[in-house]
């Protein structure tokens, strides 16, 4: 586990370099994410937690990005004591069908669910995102389901996220 979040880490950070030295624009994200995880596992914190994102993502041509993302959310509602968080780095894949009003994407790749409290492990996500065009930025919305492979059992989580793109 910590081998990959070492990969995905190395990844994500190399990313805005290697868009400077090919003179590609990246772009930056940040948002909002409610995660909710299905009861009945022993992986993750089960219910809704709440936490933020960010992202970068460098274009490769005018539909395909890549992008590398780390998000962080929190299990509170049960109160402070009984508090969990849950660390989700990813790197993606994201396909962009344009539209007159707005664009929506379809992003995959892989990453990691690692919890405070837990085992969590690697996942694959698959999900589909609208982004509005303002006029320097977008705003963002998506869904992004991810099935995380723990040692002894497998589990799906689905993050919300809203935020905006620079």
């Amino acid at each position: 586990m910590r081998t990959l979040l070492l990969l995905v880490a190395v990844v994500a950070l190399s990313l805005p370099v290697a868009a400077q030295r090919y003179s590609v624009d990246p772009r930056f994200g940040f948002g909002f994410d409610a995660v909710v995880v299905p009861p009945g596992q022993d992986m993750l914190p089960e219910g809704l937690g709440l936490g933020i994102r960010g992202r970068v993502a460098v274009p490769v041509n005018r539909d395909l990005s890549v992008a590398g993302g780390v998000g962080v959310a929190g299990f509170v509602f049960q109160g402070q004591d009984d508090a969990s968080y849950v660390f989700t780095p990813q790197l993606s894949v994201i396909l962009t069908l344009p539209r007159r009003d707005s664009a929506r994407y379809l992003l995959g790749g892989f990453g990691g669910v690692i919890p405070s409290e837990g085992s969590g492990g690697p996942s694959l996500h698959l999900g589909v995102g609208w982004a509005f065009p303002l006029h320097d930025t977008s705003l963002y919305v998506e869904v992004d389901p991810a099935l995380v492979v723990g040692s002894r059992e497998t589990t799906v989580v689905i993050p919300l996220r809203v935020g905006v793109i620079f």
